[in-house]
């Protein structure tokens, strides 16, 4: 028997990062997986890495901005499970590097990290609301960053990274307040992690953080509108 024995699951990045290394030990602790992710030959490789036999993983290929893109996920899960226990919005950029102040980014930049980070997520979880709310004890992780934190915010560098963040952490606590009692939503801090996003010189693993946002996902359903890193409530 596993932890999550069950568990009907929503994941976007699912093919690289942390995003695959949560996949990789939510099945193994019994999940069931629809992945998100844009590339459609990466994910056909994850399947075959992750789960070549069995039907517990399957596959949405989507750009997360494309306006259709949360209703063709939404549908997906939909048609396979009726309805959804956690939707783990994991997905994100961070593409102003190098650039020290939210007034040198450029504005192209600026509307992609915010649609990517920000409304990305927005937009999947009112999609995938109707869907949660069938759901056992449903909740939402949005994975968000230390770097988005209010202290953090206040720091030079990945302007637009450490704002779209800040701003994923408010929308988690809009919705859990909206949807207190019916759907629990927290942040998640996955760390600073060797991955495509956090680059070589990370301190951490993404398998790392697969155990965080395991320890999240395994929270008592009471708990909602917090901020969690490795098991531990930290500060928004």
């Amino acid at each position: 028997m596993g932890a999550l024995d069950g568990l009907r699951v929503v994941l976007t990045g699912v093919s690289r990062g942390v995003g695959y290394e949560t996949a990789r030990l939510f099945l193994a602790e019994g999940a069931e997986i629809l992945g998100v992710a844009r590339d459609a030959a990466r994910l056909e490789r994850t399947k075959r890495e992750l789960c070549p036999q069995g039907s517990q993983l399957s596959l949405v290929a989507a750009e997360l901005t494309d306006r259709d893109a949360p209703q063709r996920i939404a549908g997906a899960a939909g048609e396979r499970w009726g309805a959804v226990d956690v939707l783990f919005n994991n997905a994100a950029v961070q593409i102003d590097g190098g650039v020290q102040g939210v007034l040198e980014v450029a504005e192209k930049i600026f509307d992609d990290s915010l649609a990517i980070n920000l409304t990305a997520p927005y937009r999947l979880t009112r999609a995938c609301l109707p869907l949660l709310l069938r759901g056992r004890s449903p909740r939402i992780v949005n994975v968000s960053s230390g770097a988005g934190n209010f202290e953090s915010v206040g720091q030079a560098g990945i302007p637009t990274y450490r704002l779209s963040k800040w701003a994923l952490n408010g929308l988690t606590k809009l919705l859990a307040t909206e949807l207190a009692g019916k759907v629990a939503v927290n942040a998640f801090d996955p760390g600073w992690v060797k991955t495509d996003l956090g680059g070589p010189n990370a301190p951490g693993s993404p398998v790392e953080s697969a155990r965080g946002a395991l320890a999240i996902v395994t929270l008592p359903f009471a708990e909602t509108g917090k901020f969690w890193k490795d098991g531990a409530e930290i500060p928004f």
